[in-house]
């Protein structure tokens, strides 16, 4: 991500990473592609994405979002897709010396969890309430992850990765207003309300809980493999958001 200047000749010679990230962004909002559309038709050109209020388009109701889209799995799988190309970008520290990432800041990680996405908040809560929201045994029909496909599980599991390396970058805090300039941990700091609180407990009491489930049949319900995952973003959200609440129900 290397700055560089504008040519003589006029020629835009802005540094690209910023605008990749800022196109898969705009991506992942894009009506007819990876949200269901309010009107006919999706965007006629790229322009028009900018105008898009994203905040009217997350994935999933829960924490800040009360609607409940209408589930695609055209659409999950492109999501899934998408945060796949940024987790491979987020993985530049696989192919640095050590020494070099102990001290340099994963600028791919800031700029996804800065003021310059436009989309961070919505994304933020995407991704939540995607994790969240998600029930792998539905109506508990015995054997019904070998009847139908679950398009759902693989972007609940790049949705956690993406989360966790998201609130796992190195951040700072404003000295004046002590508020942290990585947006997910601001986010998921203010998260206060008792619905929200008890929304992501549901969510991760379903999950943590389903590797364990013993029936008379057996294997006849789905086992999610991404445990670990939840684990860890389970301390992530006890870690930034210090509301006497949650520290109470867990």
């Amino acid at each position: 991500m290397r700055s560089a200047k504008s040519g003589g000749d006029g020629t835009d010679n802005s540094p690209l990473a910023p605008a990749l990230f800022n196109a898969l962004c705009d991506l992942l909002f894009c009506p007819d592609f990876t949200v269901v559309a309010t009107k006919r038709g999706g965007p006629d050109k790229h322009d028009d994405l900018h105008s898009i209020d994203s905040c009217e388009f997350i994935w999933e109701a829960g924490v800040g979002f009360s609607q409940t889209p209408s589930h695609d799995p055209r659409l999950d799988d492109n999501r899934m897709e998408i945060l796949k190309l940024i987790l491979t970008c987020f993985s530049q520290a696989m192919y640095q010396p050590q020494s070099k990432n102990n001290f340099s800041i994963n600028k791919w990680v800031q700029h996804l969890t800065s003021s310059d996405n436009r989309h961070a908040l919505p994304l933020f809560t995407s991704l939540l309430n995607v994790v969240c929201a998600y029930d792998p045994v539905g109506y508990g029909v015995p054997y019904n992850h070998l009847m139908f496909a679950d398009s759902r599980e693989p972007l609940v599991e790049v949705s956690l990765q993406v989360l966790i390396v998201a609130l796992d970058a190195e951040t700072r805090a404003d000295a004046e207003t002590d508020i942290s300039e990585n947006l997910f941990v601001n986010y998921l700091s203010r998260i206060h309300r008792d619905e929200d609180f008890a929304f992501i407990l549901h969510g991760f009491t379903r999950l943590l809980n389903n590797p364990l489930l013993q029936t008379y049949l057996p294997n006849s319900t789905k086992k999610i493999q991404c445990h670990q995952e939840l684990l860890v973003l389970s301390w992530k959200i006890c870690d930034y958001n210090k509301v006497s609440i949650i520290i109470e129900v867990f």
